[in-house]
C-alpha cells in the first residue's frame, strides 16, 4: 500500500506494516504523486483508444456468434473491472498546456512519416500495403488458398484497423490522413499520461522536449566504433549488434508495436499502487495482444513486481473474477491467433560458431560490445537515476534487469524481441526521469542539481533530431495501395504478418477468409473519383 492508499483504517496501516516487512521497503516504495493515482478521463481515453480495435476485429473476424460472446464479455469486464462512479472526468490539463501537447502529437507524428507529409521511413511501405489490403480485402483477409488451406493476414493489425474502417467507408483516398489522425490521437493520449507539468511554460516545454528527445547515446557508440562523425541521414541506433531504439525511432518506424506498450506502460506507472490497479491491470492486458504480440513480455517484469505486492498484502482484496476470466479468454483467443505458422519466423543468426582461438576472440568481442551497449543505452541513466530516487527503486531495478537480459535473447530475423520487449522498460526509464527531474526544480549551477543526468540526455537528444532530420532531408513519397502484402514482398509470404489458417479452433471461430482483390481490381475501385493521395 502506498500513503495515497492508506486510509484512516487501523487495518489499512497494519497492513502497510506487514508488507514492508514481508518485502524491502524500498521494492515497492512508488511516487507518491503519480503511482496511486485514480481512475480518471486520461486513463478512460486510454483503454478506450486500445479496446477500439479489439471490438473492431472482434465483428470483423469472428463468426457472428463469437463475436458477440467475446465483445460482450470484453464489455462486461470493462463494467466490473473500473468503478465508474469513482472515475475523475475532469481534464487534467487546462486549455493552453493541452493545446501544447496535441501539438506537439501533430508535429511528432508528421516527422514520423504517418500522413506522408515528410519522408516516411521505408517500413512505411510495408505498413501503408497492410493498410491497403485491410481496405480493399473482406475480412479475414487471404492472400492465396493452397491444398485447402488459406494464408491470411494475422499480425500485427489492430493500430490499422480503425483507419481501415474509416477508409472502406469513405474511400481508400482517406486512409492515409485516417491513420494519421489515429496515430496522433495515440500519441497525444500518451503524452497526457505523463507525469508532465500542468501550467504552461517553459517547464512543460522542456519536458515535452525531453520526451521525444529521450534515447540511449548512440552517438558516443557510433564514434567509438567507426571512429568519425556519423552522416546523415544514416541511422546510428544499429552501431552494434543490439538496438534499444529511442522512442522517436518507435514511433516513426513501428508505431503499430510502440503505441499500445507506451500506453500500457504510462497506465501501469499511474496506477500500480492504486487499490482498484488489479482489476484494471486484467483488463489493459487483455486488450494489448490484437496490437503486438510483444505487449504482454514487455509488460511481464512490472507485472511480476504488481503480483509481489498483491501476495504481499495480508489483507489483500480478491481479483476481480469477471476481469481475470475475460482477461485468460482474450488472451488464450489472440494466443491461438498469434501464434499460427508462428515457427515460420525465424531468429538472428547465433553468435559465431568458431573453434580455439577465433572463438576466443570472438566471445571477447561480443562481450566488450554488450558491456558497452549496455553502459550507453540504459546503464549510465539507471544509475545515475538510481543515486538520485527516493522512491519507484523496484521499478528502475526490473526495468534495468530487463534491459541487462534481453541482449541475451534472440526472436525474429532483426531480434524483434529485443526491439520491442524492451519498451516498456525504457518508458519507465523516462517517467522515473521526467519525476527525478522535477523534484529537482529549476536548473540552478549547485552541483546538488541532476546535471549528469542532464548530460547524458543531451547526449542521447542526437538520435532523435539525427532521425528527425531524414524526414526532411529524404524525398517525400506518397503510399500506395495497389499492390498486396505478397506483391508487395516479390510473392513470398511474409511470415510476420501472413500465416496458414490451419488450426481446428481457429476455422471454426474465423470468418471463412477472402482472397484480397488484384492490382486491376484495386485500380478500379479507387477511380471515379477515389484517386490516390
Amino acid at each position: 500500500m502506498t500513503p495515497a492508499a492508506q486510509t484512516s483504517d487501523p487495518r489499512s496501516r497494519q497492513a502497510s506494516v506487514a508488507t514492508e516487512k514481508s518485502l524491502p521497503s524500498w521494492l515497492l516504495a512508488d511516487d507518491p504523486r503519480h503511482s496511486a493515482r485514480p481512475i480518471d478521463s486520461v486513463s478512460v481515453a486510454a483503454l478506450a483508444y486500445l479496446a477500439l480495435p479489439n471490438l473492431i476485429f472482434l465483428a470483423g473476424w469472428l463468426r457472428w456468434p463469437f463475436a458477440a460472446f467475446f465483445s460482450l464479455l470484453l464489455l462486461w469486464s470493462a463494467r466490473t473491472a473500473i468503478d465508474w462512479r469513482q472515475v475523475r472526468w475532469r481534464c487534467p490539463y487546462r486549455a493552453a498546456p493541452a493545446l501544447l501537447i496535441v501539438a506537439t502529437a501533430f508535429a511528432w507524428c508528421a516527422l514520423g512519416g504517418a500522413g506522408h507529409f515528410l519522408a516516411a521511413p521505408i517500413d512505411w511501405m510495408v505498413r501503408d500495403t497492410v493498410l491497403g489490403d485491410l481496405v480493399f480485402g473482406e475480412w479475414p483477409v487471404a492472400y492465396a488458398a493452397k491444398e485447402g488451406t488459406y494464408y491470411i493476414l494475422r499480425s500485427a493489425i489492430g493500430y490499422f484497423l480503425p483507419a481501415a474502417v474509416v477508409a472502406k467507408a469513405l474511400g481508400v483516398a482517406s486512409a492515409d490522413l485516417a491513420l494519421y489522425l489515429w496515430t496522433v490521437l495515440g500519441t497525444a493520449i500518451f503524452l497526457f499520461s505523463l507525469p508532465l507539468p500542468r501550467r504552461p511554460g517553459a517547464g512543460l516545454a522542456l519536458a515535452l522536449l525531453l520526451v521525444v528527445s529521450f534515447s540511449g547515446m548512440d552517438l558516443l557508440g557510433v564514434l567509438a566504433s567507426q571512429g568519425e562523425w556519423p552522416e546523415l541521414p544514416v541511422r546510428l541506433e544499429w552501431w552494434t549488434r543490439f538496438s534499444y531504439s529511442s522512442l522517436a525511432a518507435h514511433l516513426y518506424w513501428a508505431p503499430n508495436h510502440a503505441l499500445p506498450i507506451w500506453l500500457a506502460s504510462a497506465l501501469f506507472y499511474r496506477h500500480w499502487q492504486h487499490p482498484a490497479f488489479p482489476g484494471f491491470a486484467l483488463l489493459l492486458l487483455a486488450l494489448l495482444p490484437i496490437w503486438t504480440p510483444f505487449g504482454l513480455p514487455a509488460l511481464l517484469p512490472f507485472i511480476a513486481l504488481a503480483v509481489l505486492q498483491f501476495l504481499a498484502e495480508p489483507r489483500r482484496r480478491p481479483l476481480p473474477v469477471v476481469p481475470l476470466l475475460v482477461m485468460i479468454l482474450m488472451v488464450t483467443l489472440m494466443a491461438r491467433f498469434l501464434g499460427m505458422d508462428v515457427d515460420g519466423i525465424g531468429t538472428a543468426p547465433p553468435l559465431a560458431g568458431a573453434t580455439g582461438t577465433a572463438s576466443e576472440t570472438a566471445t571477447r568481442d561480443h562481450l566488450l560490445a554488450y558491456l558497452a551497449f549496455v553502459a550507453l543505452e540504459f546503464g549510465a541513466l539507471a544509475l545515475a537515476l538510481w543515486s538520485r530516487l527516493r522512491h519507484s527503486r523496484g521499478i528502475l531495478l526490473f526495468a534495468t534487469l530487463t534491459l541487462l537480459l534481453l541482449p541475451l535473447l534472440s526472436f525474429g530475423p532483426s531480434n524483434d524481441l529485443l526491439l520491442r520487449a524492451s519498451l516498456a522498460s525504457l518508458v519507465m526509464l523516462l517517467l522515473l526521469t521526467l519525476s527525478v527531474l522535477r523534484s529537482a526544480g529549476r536548473p540552478t549551477l549547485d552541483l546538488g542539481y541532476p546535471w549528469l543526468i542532464v548530460l547524458i540526455l543531451l547526449i542521447g537528444a542526437f538520435t532523435p533530431f539525427h532521425e528527425a532530420a531524414r524526414a526532411t532531408m529524404v524525398p517525400r513519397w506518397p503510399p500506395s495501395y495497389l499492390q498486396n502484402l505478397v506483391e508487395q514482398q516479390g510473392g513470398s509470404f511474409p511470415p510476420h504478418y501472413v500465416a496458414r489458417l490451419d488450426r481446428p479452433d481457429m476455422r471454426l471461430l474465423l470468418r471463412e477468409p477472402s482472397l484480397t482483390p488484384d492490382r486491376e481490381r484495386r485500380r478500379t475501385a479507387s477511380s471515379g473519383g477515389q484517386r490516390e493521395r
